[in-house]
């Protein structure tokens, strides 16, 4: 047993204490496993009666086991606060969840994150919208990442194209690893793992997912990024919630305006008209908004390259659109050359920086 995650995870559970409460103890005490020792207790007198005897009496301790053995036999990593691969961005908030349980496993400290969050009633333009946005981010920045929240309308949506234009995706859960909410998303929910993001959540395996807990998701998926675009939201929906958070952190908003008279467009024009947002209508106008650098600067010098490669990977280059995903075999069909070759051709081409290789025999063109 991992005795440091059994202390991590316990002192994560402490009932009747806020995160900077919980924080407190920690940097007054030094370690999690400081927090159970009954004589530093003694020096703690602001303590409620509830939470000193949590960590009295061992049902902290137990309750940590059981997550731990829970973990194990799902291939559940967690994070605590403190730990390296936490990630930065959320480490700076002040509400930060003391511990986070991942299904699937990347670095979410990416140079670039994007949380895209939206209605669960999205609309046909604004799904059009988001996958509009990703499609064309992936052109500039194919190394960004996508944070939403796993819900209907344009959070699925988000981590579909995500997931279509090459992206990593991180779906934030209200509930437990124990399932998937909607109940639908889980085939979807188990292709972004297997295609290198992952699930996230700061509960408990067998928590349930429960109202008030998806304001609380919102905060995370504010925390994690480096911006919160809305694409469409009515004034009382989540994701403003989730601007608000962002806001809060610091986090750039972005918001795309609608019709005076679309209910789904009512948030996002507030936001703008209270200049609580920037208003966007592209991916040219994010990248200018964060004023990112688009590594398309580089385009000539990949011109000139492109004109001294050989017959066989000029091919190649031409069939393999930018953001669009092909198979060594799709490749074959419309080449004609033979799978040994055009893995040949592929490694040049990635080592020349115009090509990406992606899991499962894909490949991608790069557009910088």
């Amino acid at each position: 047993m991992n005795d440091e995650q059994l202390y991590q995870i316990a002192v994560s559970l402490i009932p009747n204490l806020k995160i900077v409460n919980i924080m407190g103890l920690l940097n007054n005490l030094g370690s999690p496993e400081a927090v159970f020792n009954k004589k530093n207790l003694s020096r703690v007198s602001d303590l409620p009666m509830e939470s000193r005897e949590a960590l009295l009496n061992g049902s902290l301790l137990l309750a940590a086991e059981k997550e731990l053995k829970s973990m194990d036999e799902n291939g559940i990593k967690g994070r605590f606060i403190n730990d390296k691969d936490y990630p930065r961005r959320l480490r700076e908030c002040p509400d930060a969840p003391i511990m986070l349980y991942s299904r699937g496993y990347c670095d979410l400290d990416a140079q670039k994150v994007v949380s895209i969050v939206g209605t669960r009633h999205a609309t046909p333009l604004g799904k059009e919208t988001a996958q509009l946005l990703i499609r064309d981010l992936s052109m500039h920045f194919p190394e960004l990442f996508i944070v939403s929240g796993l819900a209907y309308g344009i959070d699925v949506i988000s981590h579909q194209s995500a997931m279509q234009y090459g992206f990593k995706t991180i779906g934030v859960l209200a509930h437990g690893l124990h399932e998937i909410y909607p109940t639908p998303h889980r085939r979807i929910a188990d292709e972004m793992v297997e295609k290198g993001g992952q699930l996230l959540t700061e509960h408990t395996w067998g928590t349930p997912s429960l109202p008030f807990r998806f304001r609380q998701r919102n905060r995370i998926i504010a925390g994690l990024c480096d911006a919160c675009i809305v694409v469409e939201s009515s004034t009382d929906g989540g994701s403003m919630i989730t601007a608000k958070f962002a806001r809060d952190y610091n986090r750039d908003v972005l918001a795309f305006p609608g019709r005076i008279v679309d209910k789904y467009s009512s948030g996002c024009n507030e936001l703008i008209k209270k200049q609580y947002a920037g208003l966007v209508e592209s991916a040219e106008d994010v990248i200018h908004e964060l004023n990112w650098n688009s590594p398309l600067k580089r385009k000539a010098r990949q011109q000139n390259l492109f004109s001294e490669l050989p017959p066989q990977q000029k091919m190649i280059l031409d069939i393999l659109k930018v953001g669009e995903i092909m198979t060594v075999n799709d490749i074959s069909i419309q080449t004609d050359l033979k799978v040994n070759e055009i893995l040949s051709h592929m490694l040049e081409l990635e080592m020349e920086g115009l090509t990406e290789g992606l899991p499962g025999g894909r490949f991608r063109r790069k557009s910088r």
